[in-house]
């Protein structure tokens, strides 16, 4: 009985923790989860994908905004030539081995990506990644987004 109250207890004391930011990749055609991460605190997420023309790696590194929408925080790239074509005013620095392109602050409801071979996308973070070609497949339209879960539905898994 004890172990029950406290469980009850706990339960109903999550309910009233505030709501957390996730960030998701579904299948933009059927809805299914394909990803599902918390982001707590300044946690990030990148997407990174190698560029169609002059190749290297192109990482696009994102934040969960107050306004529970992502919020672009930076954009890197291992070209140079990659780092001029995204440049919105020519504005690139060079950062260790990459370049550092300086673009306006943005923040999206959602961003599309359709996966393919030529840009191997995947999803990055502070220890661990993930490949969405090979849980998605070729051609498959990508909708990350960030959402805010309750504790409860955290605990219990639903889509995380």
């Amino acid at each position: 009985m004890r172990l029950f109250l406290t469980a009850a207890l706990l339960l109903a004391g999550a309910v009233f923790i505030p709501a957390a930011p996730v960030f998701l990749a579904t299948n933009a055609e059927t809805g299914a989860t394909i990803f599902c991460r918390p982001l707590p605190g300044d946690e990030r997420v990148a997407l990174v994908f190698t560029h169609s023309m002059y190749g290297g790696d192109v990482r696009e590194v994102y934040a969960a905004g107050d306004d529970g929408r992502l919020r672009r925080v930076e954009m890197t790239t291992a070209n140079a030539a990659a780092a001029e074509y995204y440049a919105y005013d020519g504005a690139v620095s060079r950062v260790g081995d990459r370049y550092r392109v300086e673009v306006p602050p943005a923040s999206f409801d959602e961003i599309v990506v359709r996966v393919d071979r030529i840009g191997a996308q995947r999803l990055v973070w502070d220890g661990g990644d993930f490949d969405l070609l090979t849980a998605a497949g070729e051609g498959a339209p990508v909708r990350l987004t960030v959402e805010r879960r309750s504790l409860v539905d955290r605990i219990f898994g639903v889509d995380c």
